[in-house]
């Protein structure tokens, strides 16, 4: 069966407007990131004609091919990094990206930091690069991010970079059926958020990045300004 990428899209635009209505929230107010592992150019392209232009990127290759893809096609995205980097990806990852949001550590900060700071030295950048502080709301094993404990220390300390900028966090949330163990991971989120956004300068730190396909509706009561989809929309995930 063929994939409708623009009616997927469409359907996902009326969940998301239903979820904002529901929360009492500005229609409007959250934005659709599309998940784009393993996902072919085609496939950003056509979501791009439907005004979807914002993608999340776990494999660093990927992302320049897409971005490349996309520039070729005269088409203005924003993509981002929502899986880990390692430090010999680095570089590329903030050539192609406008974002990472993947940060857990402080020293990955300082690492984005130097980069940032050979990148501007070459002429290629200017100011300093912006990130998301990714936070293990769920307390699982399995899932990167920083502790909930720590966010806030570890926001203050990353503040002191020039040359990075705390746009906000990211959170996976608790993977599991138990919807009230997702709404206290998302909400410990935005609660976190408040706090961080108490420091000097990271007042505008609102960005909160939180629920994918399954979960959306409940991160979208819970405060969440950005959703992260990818089978909603293209399918299930090919495997190469």
């Amino acid at each position: 069966m063929t994939i409708s990428i623009a009616q997927n899209i469409a359907r996902l635009t009326e969940r998301i407007e239903r979820a904002e209505g529901n929360a009492g929230r500005q229609r409007g107010s959250v934005k659709l990131m599309l998940a784009a592992k393993h996902q072919p150019v085609e496939n950003l392209l056509a979501a791009s004609a439907e005004g979807v232009t914002l993608f999340g990127h776990n494999i660093v290759q990927q992302l320049e091919q897409s971005v490349q893809g996309l520039q070729e096609a005269a088409i203005s995205s924003i993509n981002t990094v929502i899986g880990p980097v390692q430090s010999n990806k680095l570089r590329a990852a903030m050539t192609w990206a406008d974002r990472i949001d993947t940060v857990d550590s402080l020293k990955t900060a300082q690492r984005i930091a130097r980069r940032q700071q050979a990148r501007i030295d070459d002429g290629e950048a200017s100011g300093p690069y912006p990130i998301l502080i990714q936070v293990n709301s769920s307390g699982s094993t399995t899932q990167s991010g920083c502790s909930p404990d720590e966010l806030v220390d570890l926001a203050g300390q990353i503040s002191e970079l020039d040359l990075v900028r705390i746009d906000g966090l990211m959170t996976i949330g608790a993977h599991t059926s138990d919807t009230a163990k997702i709404h206290r991971s998302f909400a410990l989120t935005r609660e976190l958020s408040l706090q961080m956004r108490g420091l000097p300068g990271l007042e505008d730190a609102a960005e909160l990045s939180m629920g994918m396909t399954g979960d959306l509706d409940i991160a979208i009561a819970e405060g969440a300004t950005t959703v992260r989809v990818g089978t909603a929309v293209f399918g299930e995930r090919p495997r190469s």
